[in-house]
């Protein structure tokens, strides 16, 4: 029964966030925030998606989506600024 319990919270997590992947485009949410603010919210259920696909404790995928939105709103300021490479 113990292998039951940790392994709901895993599919709930990865139902959750495949859930929100596909309602928060459709929400409404990009006409009040900007493009790249509605990215870096997307990588939270993208990172709940992670955590239900692998084995690997909270604290590792916790990593996975803040680095995921850091890169993201670096990259938005980047291309803010002016400054193109890109």
């Amino acid at each position: 029964m113990q292998f039951a319990s940790w392994r709901w919270n895993r599919i709930i997590a990865f139902f959750g966030g495949a859930g929100l992947l596909v309602l928060v485009p459709w929400s409404g949410l990009s006409p009040p925030f900007s493009e790249w603010t509605v990215d870096v919210l997307l990588s939270v259920p993208f990172g709940l998606c992670v955590y239900g696909f692998t084995e690997q404790p909270r604290k590792v995928i916790l990593l996975i989506p803040v680095g995921t939105a850091l890169g993201i709103g670096i990259l938005a300021l980047y291309r803010a600024s002016g400054f193109g490479l890109f």
